[in-house]
């Protein structure tokens, strides 16, 4: 050990740092060269270093459940139970679309009210069972808006013998999804970003124009309350207007969180002018 009586003060100069420490038998030295002005340098490249070793660990350290989550979720492969009941979803819409078009609104409402179960269903297995895949997240928007768009769609095409559908409500369904596909294009083209997740009010209105669709054939196969049908309209009226601000809101969000971004990183090649400086 080393007494406090024993250890010389050290001597330190501006190009040189000299300290002696004496022992009880040996005297050690110990010189070290400063940088002098390059260790503002050093300091730098040092917090550069630091950052990215941060970046890297934090990265590193993720909680343990979205690490299995994710794994469960590639795991899991394309032929889930959620993904099969999504296909079967898409594939209603060709008896849905045929039994509109020749005027069995009975048997439409089944077709229709079977696809609209899978959707609820195949979402409650995906989340309960862990059967989350980036191929579903795809499908199942798909599946909701091919059904939908073209439910209006042929249900708005006048036929005779039957009641449609107002043409003007058809084409505000198809136009907010073509409005919402064309703004999505632009955010990518742009920001390259595309993780992009329904939101609140438009999973509410995909509610609303699967309501719509199966109160419209229900009260003209029952032929009762299609007085109340106006109402619905309003409603969905209503549910596009507010959804789709949500999702322009959305998109201008993304692009200022993508601006700020692109300003606050460091221009390329700033780094590595610094360690070439060194």
């Amino acid at each position: 050990m080393i007494s406090q009586d024993s250890t010389q003060p050290f001597r330190n100069s501006f190009g040189r740092v000299e300290i002696w420490v004496a022992a009880e038998d040996d005297t050690h030295f110990i010189e070290t060269e400063r940088l002098g002005h390059g260790s503002q340098t050093v300091a730098r490249a040092g917090s550069h270093q630091y950052n990215r070793c941060n970046k890297m660990t934090t990265n590193q350290t993720q909680p343990a459940g979205a690490e299995s989550d994710e794994t469960q979720a590639r795991g899991a492969g394309v032929w889930t139970i959620p993904n099969i009941l999504t296909a079967v979803r898409i594939m209603l819409t060709l008896p849905f679309l045929y039994f509109v078009k020749q005027g069995s609104f009975g048997y439409a409402l089944l077709v229709f009210f079977g696809a609209s179960l899978t959707d609820f269903v195949d979402g409650y297995i995906a989340r309960r069972f862990k059967q989350q895949s980036k191929l579903g997240r795809f499908l199942d928007p798909v599946a909701d808006k091919l059904l939908t768009t073209t439910g209006f769609v042929v249900m708005a095409i006048p036929h005779t013998g039957f009641p449609s559908i107002p043409i003007w409500l058809a084409v505000a369904v198809v136009g907010r999804d073509l409005i919402i596909v064309l703004g999505s294009l632009v955010v990518y083209l742009l920001t390259k970003f595309r993780d992009f997740k329904p939101t609140l009010l438009g999973k509410i209105n995909t509610l609303v124009e699967l309501g719509l669709i199966v109160w419209f054939l229900v009260f003209h196969t029952t032929g009762r309350l299609i007085y109340l049908l106006p109402l619905l309209y309003a409603i969905v009226v209503a549910s596009l207007v507010l959804s789709g601000a949500e999702y322009v809101v959305e998109g201008i969000n993304i692009l200022r969180r993508e601006r700020n971004s692109s300003h606050a990183r460091p221009p390329l090649g700033a780094e590595a002018r610094e360690d070439r400086a060194l």
